[in-house]
């Protein structure tokens, strides 16, 4: 199994891992999704973000964000192709780092940043940094507030 062996020649990643801060999905009417996350499974209401067609409901220490791909405020999360995807992307809360070394690290194992921003999660406004995994898969690695 991948990652069981001796450490790789590269190293470490130069941050430990804290947990999901929060996972995006897209959804088809906003008002349904809502009353099933907060009536269903117990979600609380955190934010209304309509100029991206977004709600964010608090899950425990993490975020669930849902995008309204329905609404035109939401069309940029449409995905390529009809059922192509449903989550646009998962954040992962890494701690306390040196970000010149985070990003030496993405680097030496060929991993281009594909979007980076400062903006909120689960535990505050930090630096994000947005990488794919080898399947397309889009990975937010957020730091602390």
């Amino acid at each position: 199994m991948p990652g069981n062996g001796p450490e790789e020649p590269r190293g470490r990643p130069p941050f430990a891992l804290e947990g999901i801060d929060h996972i995006l999905l897209l959804v088809d009417g906003m008002e349904a999704a809502c009353a099933f996350y907060q009536e269903v499974i117990g979600c609380t209401f955190e934010e209304a973000l309509p100029e991206f067609g977004m709600a964010q409901l608090r899950v425990g220490n993490a975020l669930i964000n849902l995008v309204d791909i329905s609404a035109p405020e939401g069309s940029w999360a449409v995905p390529g192709v009809a059922g192509g995807r449903n989550m646009d992307h998962f954040c992962i809360a890494i701690g306390r780092h040196d970000e010149a070394a985070l990003r030496s690290h993405l680097a030496a194992h060929g991993i281009e940043i594909i979007e980076e921003s400062f903006h909120a999660g689960a535990r505050g406004d930090s630096l994000s940094l947005y990488v794919r995994d080898p399947s397309g898969n889009v990975i937010e690695l957020k730091g602390p507030p």
